[in-house]
């Protein structure tokens, strides 16, 4: 039978429309899959007598790739097969995607963008499985075995953190823009210069853009301004971190400001830039009284909200407590401003750096301790660059289930995952020095650009993170209790933990890279994993997981939290929580859901001063709900079905998710029936309001 005898119209992958040609079809097997010539020519003639025999007349492109794969399959080919696989979408999962929202993020919002974005992250996802992970690593991930985050992401880092520094010193100029700016000479031409710098970090990295001490380094701009002006600046910056339509999937930026009431030591003494990228002759030691300035004024706008009263979800505003900061003038006035838009709004993360601890954090917990040589990069902080290269997290109930109650096996399960996730770190580290190494002409350019002897991504401080989802129901399981009924238990829960942690340093002396632990936000792992134990592990997973089994509202507690069900005093919660978070180096936290109550900012400040004092917890953020109409634009505190103003049903909830504040339509079913399990700790702060009035 020659070519020409077939007639078929042919669809090609280019968007032409072609004759068969046999020729080609052997020439792009070659190509593609390395086979030999004898074989692709035996495999196009026997695809060609396929088309024949079924007397089809316009043939895809799709369809021939799906023909010649099983023949692969037939001869044997497996390894050419996965080479020749095609990456994509059924038509049904893409109609669905456009119609109907993506949940597994919920700071996605919907629209084409987001359904381009989701579109790119299922390819990525499928490349990343089969091309940048191993097989063992890859079926982990799909067995829920491991989690690895942001699959989508795969040609990029996980988050970074930085200094406003670099700006202020090297201007506006990134590869292949179209024009570049020079250093700021007004605030806010500076404060424009942030928020296109974060957007175009935003599309180089997978999570979060976090900004450290924006207020001081800000404060040399603001010499001579009057208040009303900071204030200005400080709406300005806020409002124009929230807006949507500027990062990927028309998201708004993930950020993230790292503030101070005082100059920390390790900037006391570091030469301030001003207006121009030129040094104003001054340390930043001697801007506190602007910088504080600047904190106080950005806090008043979170105070007050958006323009329908709602929170702001970004940037997420860290303040830092320091023992330095309980010697600062006017910080207990400070501590009440901002305990107070912890109650009314929730928008204050409180983080505490305890004796000479010094760090950047970011994210939903993530943080970057400072070490020695980070230290010394203050005296130039333009070079404190960090990032996370991965994220990667074990189902710590699995791992229960497969020991039986056995803790050597347990222990010893823990320490296999625990390779996994570090070979997986290693696999990614390899694909993106390949990026990399491609330089300003490759897809990381932005990352690779040098403006200070050294590439923008400092790819050799880079941490590599292990999380950890449901450390509550692997201590259930394998000891009959949760963490939150005894104190076995929650030794036992510290023991894991810190066995995970020496498996840290065991893999940072031997192979010499960065691995850290981070408590999992685990916004759609924790949901994920339960789904897929209540598949493989029935009928015990069922007796284990929380939420809704019947509804598939159902999730594991998230890292080492405690259950989120269970009365517990929000004090004893977080002294509990707070003794695994020495441990976990990269970052932790501990919500104190609220409900419709409303603390004094005197309550709030009591329990934080007591959290630093007391406890050896990390950070801690509180968390009211709001009820916003989609009607009258009009928000109301506590979550209800209508309007409590206009009456109407057009209504969505908003709280915190996991790091971040959002509106509760978004979340998958399993933030939702962890949702309506949270204890809100309201009998507690009436209870201190109370005894408040009659003192």
């Amino acid at each position: 039978m020659e070519t020409t005898d077939l007639n078929l119209i042919v669809r090609t992958s280019e968007e032409t429309i072609s004759d068969w040609d046999r020729t080609k079809i052997t020439d792009a097997r070659i190509r593609e899959t390395l086979i030999d010539r004898n074989t692709a020519i035996e495999i196009s003639k026997e695809v060609e007598r396929m088309m024949k025999k079924s007397e089809i007349k316009v043939v895809t492109a799709p369809l021939i790739r799906e023909l010649v794969n099983a023949k692969l399959i037939e001869k044997g080919l497996e390894s050419s097969r996965k080479l020749h696989t095609r990456l994509g979408m059924p038509i049904y999962d893409v109609d669905n995607l456009i119609l109907h929202p993506n949940k597994e993020n919920a700071n996605v919002p919907h629209g084409p963008e987001a359904t381009n974005l989701t579109l790119a992250e299922r390819i990525k996802k499928e490349y990343a499985l089969l091309s940048v992970f191993s097989q063992d690593v890859s079926d982990a991930h799909m067995n829920g075995d491991i989690h690895l985050h942001d699959l989508g992401f795969i040609d990029r880092p996980y988050c970074s953190g930085q200094s406003l520094e670099y700006i202020k010193k090297y201007g506006l100029n990134l590869p292949h823009s179209l024009s570049m700016a020079k250093p700021a000479k007004h605030p806010e031409v500076l404060l424009a210069h942030l928020i296109k710098f974060s957007a175009a970090l935003q599309g180089n990295f997978a999570g979060a853009i976090g900004w450290d001490a924006i207020n001081i380094f800000f404060a040399p701009y603001l010499e001579g301004m009057s208040d009303e002006g900071v204030k200005q600046l400080a709406q300005m910056l806020i409002f124009e971190f929230s807006q949507q339509a500027v990062a990927r999937g028309g998201q708004a930026i993930f950020s993230d400001i790292n503030l101070y009431w005082e100059i920390p030591k390790h900037f006391e003494g570091t030469p301030a830039i001003g207006p121009g990228g030129v040094y104003t002759g001054k340390t930043y030691g001697e801007y506190e009284r602007e910088a504080q300035r600047f904190v106080w004024k950005l806090f008043e706008v979170y105070k007050e909200g958006d323009g329908s009263g709602r929170p702001f979800f970004f940037p997420k505003p860290i303040v830092h407590i320091t023992e330095k900061f309980f010697r600062t003038k006017d910080h207990m006035d400070f501590l009440y401003h901002i305990s107070d838009v912890a109650s009314d709004k929730g928008n204050t993360y409180f983080v505490f750096d305890r004796g000479e601890t010094a760090k950047i954090s970011e994210c939903c917990r993530l943080s970057f301790k400072l070490e020695e040589r980070d230290l010394q990069d203050a005296k130039q902080p333009w070079r404190m660059r960090y990032c996370a290269l991965q994220n990667v997290s074990l189902n710590l109930p699995r791992i229960a289930y497969l020991a039986h109650g056995d803790d050597a096996r347990l222990f010893n399960l823990i320490s296999e995952r625990f390779e996994l996730a570090v070979k997986a770190h290693k696999e990614k580290r390899i694909f993106l020095e390949k990026l990399l190494a491609i330089g300003e002409d490759g897809p990381l350019s932005l990352l690779t650009m040098n403006r200070d002897g050294m590439p923008y991504l400092r790819f050799n401080l880079a941490s590599h993170l292990i999380g950890m989802v449901g450390l509550n129901e692997m201590v259930q399981i394998h000891t009959g209790e949760e963490l939150h009924d005894s104190k076995r238990a929650l030794k036992f829960g510290l023991r894991i933990i810190a066995h995970m942690n020496l498996l840290t340093d065991k893999i940072k002396r031997r192979d010499g890279i960065k691995v850290v632990l981070e408590q999992t936000p685990a916004e759609s792992t924790s949901y994920r994993f339960a789904r897929l134990d209540l598949r493989y592990f029935s009928p015990a997973s069922g007796r284990v997981v929380k939420g809704d089994v019947s509804s598939g509202e159902v999730y594991y507690t998230n890292s080492t939290h405690l259950n989120v069900k269970n009365h517990i005093n929000p004090i004893e919660r977080v002294t509990n929580e707070g003794i695994f978070h020495p441990l976990i180096e990269a970052g932790s936290i501990s919500h104190v859901w609220l409900g419709e109550a409303r603390p004094t900012k005197e309550a709030i400040a009591d329990f934080v001063i007591k959290t630093f004092k007391h406890t050896t917890n990390d950070q801690i953020a509180f968390s009211p709900e709001f009820t916003t109409c989609n009607k009258c634009n009009r928000t109301s505190r506590g979550l209800t079905d209508t309007c409590t103003y206009c009456g109407s049903a057009d209504v969505d909830g908003i709280t915190r998710i996991t790091g971040y504040f959002t509106k509760i339509s978004s979340w998958n079913k399993g933030k939702r029936g962890e949702l309506k399990d949270r204890y809100r700790n309201t009998e507690y702060f009436f209870e201190r309001k109370e005894q408040a009035v009659n003192e």
